[in-house]
């Protein structure tokens, strides 16, 4: 090559050669970014996978126990309201209610009508209630009258004693050792209780071979004993007949226990007589009325006779 193109500046390989050198600085420079991107993709690598796995650990659970604890808590089902439903319960328990209580009501009222038709047919508490004021006077065992006039003091007198010692309230009256003074008043009232207005009363002492009964005139009373052991007869009311404001009893004479206080509903006294009795009833109050014979004999006849019954 000449001098002269020696100093002419060759633009050309200028070029080629900045070419060259920019390829070759390249190449250096993406080597060496190679060089140090290599351990920078290999850490970035690592921590991708750390993530991975810690994410892969986080998640490693039993299926069921996620899905029991994502699924959604279950709600109580609430009962419908039905409102019909209810009230048509409501309409059969209280029918049946009203049932129970009308099988009730009809037994007790079956019950007590058996009772009240028992009782109706064989008159226990009449009876008992005719014994009990018929009482007074079955201990005197007085002879059959047709009219309370014609009846004597003493057994007017003795009746009314009993009467006094059967129902009264003792304790009103005074007392002298075992004996109550009872005034005469008092007597006569229980006369008329027993045998009516109209009385004539000749107050007398009593002194009969069981019991005495001693007036004095001084005080005008009689002592009498407030508790006597021994009684005569008592009244068993067999058979009741009713004409109006009459009734016929059918009455036994019973010894030696009050048969009324003592009898049982299934049982029936033996009676040493008969009599009847023709009683007043107005209300609660009686009057004794007559006494009269009976057709029908007592234990005392048969045994006196040594004869059975239904061999007259």
């Amino acid at each position: 090559m000449s001098e002269d193109k020696k100093d002419f500046f060759d633009y050309d390989n200028y070029i080629k050669s900045n070419k060259n050198k920019k390829k070759k600085k390249s190449a250096a420079q993406k080597k060496n970014s190679e060089a140090e991107d290599k351990p920078r993709k290999k850490q970035d690598k690592e921590s991708i996978d750390n993530i991975k796995r810690m994410f892969d650990e986080a998640l490693d659970e039993n299926r069921e126990e996620l899905s029991e604890l994502t699924e959604a808590p279950v709600e109580p089902e609430m009962p419908e309201s039905n409102p019909e439903g209810f009230r048509r319960k409501l309409y059969m328990l209280f029918g049946v209610v009203i049932t129970i209580l009308a099988i009730v009501g009809l037994v007790s009222t079956i019950g007590f009508a058996v009772d009240k038709v028992k009782a109706f047919a064989d008159n226990t508490q009449q009876k008992n209630e005719f014994a009990k004021f018929v009482y007074p006077i079955v201990i005197c065992d007085p002879a059959p009258f047709n009219q309370t006039i014609k009846l004597r003091s003493d057994t007017m007198i003795t009746a009314a004693l009993w009467d006094v010692i059967l129902y009264e309230d003792k304790t009103k009256y005074e007392t002298e050792f075992d004996m109550i003074i009872v005034p005469e008043v008092d007597v006569e009232q229980h006369c008329t209780k027993l045998f009516g207005t109209g009385l004539s009363v000749e107050h007398q002492s009593v002194l009969g071979a069981d019991i005495q009964f001693y007036y004095d005139e001084t005080i005008k009373s009689y002592r009498v004993p407030s508790n006597p052991k021994f009684f005569t007869y008592s009244p068993y009311v067999e058979e009741i007949t009713r004409v109006g404001e009459r009734y016929t009893l059918l009455v036994g004479y019973v010894s030696p226990t009050p048969a009324w206080l003592t009898l049982d509903e299934n049982d029936e006294p033996v009676s040493d007589k008969y009599m009847e009795y023709i009683v007043s009833k107005r209300g609660d109050e009686m009057t004794l009325v007559a006494i009269q014979e009976s057709s029908k004999k007592g234990q005392a006849y048969y045994d006196h006779y040594g004869i059975e019954e239904g061999q007259e």
